[in-house]
């Protein structure tokens, strides 16, 4: 997808599986050069190569987004390659757990609150940071950030810490919108209820919770990783140039506001 005679680059954080892989994907088939982000090299590396032997421009970079210092250092890497930055898509986020559960409040260690927010919702802030100069150089941009169904509702399947960061990241990205609006910068959220992917599938009692959730939606399924890439490439393009501070939620009508 050209933009003012430039191919658009776009920047996809924790990429390398699941809903970001899935979104990359959907980017580069939407015709834009794709940044995949990741922690773990063999990871990225792989996921690149998958997208690039679909005949799309991709490279990989390993950066932890909670921390400035990589965060900027993927910046350098992004404007030496490219010079540019379009889309970016703040996707990489945790759920961890103890001994296969989330944890009650009251079991939570600190360590494990302030590495969920890290991850989840400072990582957001440093990625989106860094991308606005970027997108200001050309009037033109779009930040879309995973919250989460956690971060809309009460839902019994998502720790505190997580629905925190999740909630944390729609208002992040309301005051966002209202600040880069002017530059022609769209900030949105997308909301994803259950979605099938091999990080859900590790969870404990999987099936258990997958029927409760099943049992609970007007549709009767859970997603997939494109349900949520084709709302992404949407956010992402031409299309969508009058929606800002929006939170899309797929969910299959779990949640309806």
């Amino acid at each position: 997808m050209a933009h003012n005679g430039h191919t658009k680059v776009a920047l996809v954080t924790g990429a390398n599986q699941g809903i970001g892989y899935a979104i990359a994907e959907r980017l580069a088939a939407d015709g834009m050069r794709v940044v995949l982000n990741g922690r773990r090299a063999a990871a990225v590396e792989e996921a690149v190569r998958k997208i690039a032997d679909k005949g799309a421009g991709a490279i990989g970079i390993v950066a932890d987004v909670s921390s400035e210092q990589a965060v900027a250092r993927m910046f350098e890497q992004i404007k030496s390659q490219y010079g540019r930055l379009d889309v970016v898509v703040n996707n990489a986020g945790i759920a961890p757990r103890i001994e296969g559960r989330n944890p009650r409040v009251e079991d939570t260690p600190l360590e494990h609150w302030e590495r969920t927010i890290a991850v989840n919702l400072t990582g957001a802030f440093l990625v989106s940071r860094s991308a606005l100069p970027l997108m200001k150089a050309h009037k033109w941009g779009r930040i879309i950030s995973m919250s989460s169904q956690s971060g809309r509702m009460y839902t019994g399947f998502g720790s505190a810490s997580y629905a925190a960061s999740k909630a944390g990241l729609i208002g992040f990205s309301r005051v966002l919108a209202g600040e880069a609006g002017e530059y022609g910068i769209t900030v949105n959220c997308v909301s994803a209820g259950r979605i099938k992917t091999a990080m859900m599938a590790t969870f404990a009692s999987t099936d258990k919770a997958e029927q409760q959730y099943i049992d609970r939606t007007p549709l009767r399924k859970v997603g997939y990783p494109n349900d949520v890439a084709g709302a992404v490439s949407f956010l992402a393009s031409d299309a969508a140039s009058f929606i800002t501070g929006a939170v899309i939620d797929i969910t299959g009508g779990f949640f309806m506001p």
